[in-house]
């Protein structure tokens, strides 16, 4: 089973989501159409106490508006961190039977190395045999 995992990104404070979000939700799509992943976790909590709604929410609901069927879409709206995204999504890819976990995030994200995703990801797993792969933008 391939399962996606999507990094949220801080809401503005209006409650809308960010231009990096919405690039990280259009790559999603893109995601989406050329893997197929057989389902897709939405990670992020509230971490905008202003904005007062879990990234993971907003971004369910953008994919929604997109077309992404909702039994294909899973919340994990506790994370504030993206070390918080990998330890709380990725026992829900393991729930799931994952064989891969496709990190999904704009590119930015995987060369913050204090952030690097595939380090924390590889970290959540704990060597335990499930592919990790990137799906990112190049700009």
């Amino acid at each position: 089973m391939k399962v996606a995992i999507i990094l949220g990104n801080r809401m503005n404070d209006d409650g809308t989501i960010s231009a990096t979000m919405k690039k990280r939700l259009d790559l999603t799509i893109e995601l989406f159409n050329e893997l197929k992943p057989d389902k897709i976790i939405v990670s992020g909590g509230i971490a905008n106490e202003v904005a007062n709604v879990s990234e993971a929410s907003k971004m369910e609901e953008y994919l929604l508006s997109k077309g992404i069927d909702k039994d294909l879409i899973i919340q994990e709206n506790k994370s504030h961190t993206t070390r918080e995204n990998a330890l709380f999504s990725v026992p829900i890819a393991e729930s799931l039977n994952a064989n891969t976990i496709i990190v999904c995030s704009t590119i930015e994200h995987f060369i913050d190395m204090p952030y690097n995703p595939v380090k924390l990801f590889n970290d959540a797993l704990k060597n335990k045999d499930i592919r990790i792969m990137i799906y990112t933008n190049a700009k």
